[in-house]
């Protein structure tokens, strides 16, 4: 129950709890539609079929990093978040890895077929978005976890 002088964001938790699934189902369609455009275009090697992996890529990279942005912005809004342990250091350096895993096979993805130039820009596309993610999400989150006791 929330007092009168307390405000209630359980309404906007919803909302972004809501805004995380469709990220992760368009996130999931983008992975899906990259896999089966590669696998299935009879001429992947083409100027278009490269630069349409490479729009989904960016389009992957967007919703992963967006769907990694959801949490730790939640976690503010809540009254109460324990203190950090090694259990949730594991558990948080495991979202990430498997974050950056995922990420990874989108760059992997195209060499097997010898789309070298697919691979590169998706691999400036992953650093960019490891980058941003240190900086903007995961580097404030451990501000912020470090003030709760």
């Amino acid at each position: 129950m929330v007092t009168e002088n307390e405000k209630d964001y359980s309404e906007y938790i919803q909302l972004m709890s809501n805004t995380s699934s469709v990220l992760a189902l368009l996130s999931g369609f983008t992975f899906t539609a990259f896999t089966i455009l590669l696998t299935l275009l009879p001429d992947p090697s083409s100027i278009a079929s490269q630069f349409t992996l490479v729009f989904l890529a960016a389009l992957f990279y967007l919703f992963m990093y967006l769907l990694s942005w959801g949490s730790p912005w939640m976690m503010r809004h809540c009254r109460n978040v324990p203190p950090l342990s090694k259990g949730i250091n594991t558990f948080n350096s495991l979202i990430l890895l498997s974050h950056v895993g995922l990420e990874s096979v989108i760059v992997l993805m195209p060499l097997v077929w010898g789309l070298i130039y697919v691979a590169l820009a998706s691999g400036v596309l992953l650093a960019t978005s490891i980058i941003l993610t240190n900086i903007y999400i995961w580097k404030p989150l451990w501000e912020y976890r470090k003030t709760i006791k």
